[in-house]
């Protein structure tokens, strides 16, 4: 994190400095937020293996490189399949006519021109991203039913036309079949197969290793803010007043706030922590943030009891709740309302009504990157983000 990213990351205005990672910079982020209804949603690296072959080495699709290609890989299976029949009959001769070798071209030739166009279907219907076992079994399945009609049909063709045999031996022509449907579909099925679980599993890794390099570096950042300057200065303020005008709200005072701090500095490391918890200690929080606005700011929390044992990344809550306070104008005229609740057991849903304040200078939404980047490696769910003219609500999947 740079020296004007770090400005930033204090700057904001909230307590998010003990639990935010690094600004992530992924291009992922950068169209999060749009003016009116919107949704968003994390998808962590899809993997379109076929596409991103096609542009990275175009010139192996170009029918001047692909045909001459083919034609060799013909005239190899030709000679092993010539090897094969001549380990197999005794009189069989390894070499063979040319016009053999011109037919084998050319049903190599048209069955692997056959294959490739039914991957670009497929690629589009069952793509590798979804299901690669389905697509597996699709791609041969599909393959085999609509090509071997063509293979029998094309060297039927070739025998009568171009060999001129007047007899053709079944046995030889289903071992024939059986070979070039092997070699031509399910061999490059599988070998794609392969080399999208590779590419998915280096992809993983990588993952992996990014998110913890963001933790990483959220680690060293927590141990140098420990507590936010500005949420500090704000709440000794309050404090101060409060000695002079009701010491017993001070103390009140003074131990919600310790239980706020403990529960940061306890917690600050951990990944997850159960919904039950970050309740408690988001009242202590709300409790502190309620009695600085003097009833111009309320929080309700509505969870059903099963959903508190379920779990969340710790201090989301207070990150959003600290975002609706920073964003939105809080006044006796225009008071601030904020409903945390729970929907079906599945998601944590934080809603405001949303009476934004002026806007000075743009929002670099670090607090609302840094959550996305968190739940994406640890949920598959995705983060949702829908604003009206009304309302802004973020639904955060409970794990």
């Amino acid at each position: 994190m740079n020296n004007s990213n770090f400005q930033n990351f204090f700057n904001a205005g909230s307590l998010s400095g003990v639990i935010l990672m690094a600004e992530h910079n992924s291009d992922n982020f950068n169209n999060l937020l749009s003016k009116g209804k919107s949704r968003l949603s994390l998808k962590l690296l899809p993997l379109r293996l076929y596409k991103l072959f096609r542009m990275q080495f175009p010139r192996l699709f170009s029918p001047l490189i692909r045909i001459p290609a083919i034609t060799l890989i013909g005239l190899i299976l030709k000679f092993l399949l010539d090897l094969g029949f001549g380990m197999v009959y005794r009189y069989y001769e390894l070499i063979r006519p040319v016009n053999e070798y011109i037919g084998a071209i050319i049903l190599t030739v048209l069955v692997f021109e056959g294959v490739l166009q039914l991957k670009k279907l497929l690629n589009r219907r069952f793509p590798w991203e979804k299901s690669p076992t389905r697509r597996l079994g699709v791609e041969i399945m599909i393959s085999t039913l609509i090509m071997l009609p063509v293979l029998i049909g094309i060297r039927f063709l070739i025998n009568i036309f171009l060999l001129d045999v007047q007899f053709i031996q079944f046995s030889d022509e289903v071992i024939t079949a059986i070979y070039y449907l092997m070699l031509l579909i399910a061999v490059p099925a599988f070998t794609e197969f392969a080399i999208f679980l590779v590419n998915r599993y280096r992809t993983g890794l990588a993952e992996v290793e990014k998110f913890r390099k963001e933790n990483a570096e959220f680690q060293f950042e927590t141990l140098r803010t420990q507590v936010n300057p500005h949420f500090l200065f704000n709440s000794l303020n309050t404090l101060s007043s409060l000695v002079y005008e009701d010491r017993e709200k001070a103390v009140l005072f003074i131990r919600h706030m310790s239980d706020v701090y403990r529960y940061v500095l306890e917690n600050r490391s951990r990944e997850t922590i159960s919904l039950r918890e970050e309740i408690v200690f988001i009242k202590a929080f709300v409790y502190l943030y309620e009695l600085r606005f003097d009833k111009k700011l309320t929080v309700d929390i509505n969870i059903n009891e099963k959903s508190l044992d379920m779990r969340i990344a710790p201090m989301t809550l207070q990150l959003l709740i600290e975002n609706a306070v920073k964003h939105n104008i809080v006044s006796s005229r225009k008071p601030l309302h904020i409903n945390v609740y729970d929907e079906n057991g599945l998601t944590l849903n934080v809603s405001n009504n949303l009476q934004r304040k002026p806007v000075t200078m743009p929002s670099t939404s670090i607090g609302l990157k840094n959550i996305i980047s968190r739940y994406g490696f640890l949920s598959k769910q995705s983060i949702e983000i829908v604003e009206t003219e009304t309302e802004y609500k973020v639904s955060l999947p409970l794990i």
